[in-house]
């Protein structure tokens, strides 16, 4: 990935920062996924500017340089949106699909609580898992490092944390398919994720 793994020196309180986080930002995703539109309206002309990182809550309160490192990454992924966005897809999927895969194979992660852990680590986001069957999974990411903060431009953008789950999630427990439901880049607070096993 391009940006460094978060240090943590007390792995425990790290955990229990990432169960709250992850609790208020649950309470949000009820509450807007009642709603029947998003709650933030499509944007007019999104600018650059507008994907740059706002302070992520979770992520910022761990490391004050988080900004800069979600920046160097999305500077690197938007600068091809608007005139590559089919090569976009592909080449941030494959990418997040081969970090996913390595982790599992590496040991990084060696079920599915591991990634609780793991993906905050690698600041991609906080993972959430809201249902959990022999051959479907929902998942959400909160503070996601691709979208969080930005404008609604009515597209969801994730294709690496995509990749990244269906890579952990192929390695664990067999092929599968991931679809992006929700996204910051389509008006709500978090990423939702469907996972399809074959």
């Amino acid at each position: 990935m391009f940006t460094k793994p978060l240090t943590i020196r007390h792995k425990d309180e790290f955990l229990t920062k990432i169960e709250e986080s992850i609790y208020s930002w649950r309470k949000k995703y009820y509450e807007e996924i009642q709603l029947s539109h998003p709650p933030r309206p499509i944007a007019r002309t999104p600018r650059y500017e507008d994907f740059l990182a706002l302070s992520r809550p979770f992520f910022s309160s761990i490391d004050e340089s988080d900004t800069f490192y979600v920046n160097l990454y999305r500077s690197i992924e938007f600068s091809s949106l608007k005139s590559h966005l089919a090569s976009k897809v592909v080449v941030m999927h494959k990418a997040g699909y081969d970090l996913g895969s390595k982790m599992v194979e590496s040991g990084v992660i060696k079920s599915l609580d591991d990634a609780l852990l793991a993906l905050p680590l690698y600041r991609i986001g906080l993972l959430d898992v809201i249902t959990e069957k022999l051959d479907y999974m929902k998942l959400n990411i909160y503070e996601c490092i691709s979208c969080y903060g930005i404008p609604n431009i009515n597209r969801t953008l994730c294709d690496f944390e995509a990749g990244v789950l269906q890579g952990i999630l192929t390695k664990l427990y067999g092929s599968c398919t991931i679809h992006e439901k929700y996204c910051f880049g389509t008006g709500y607070s978090f990423c939702g994720f469907e996972a399809f096993f074959e």
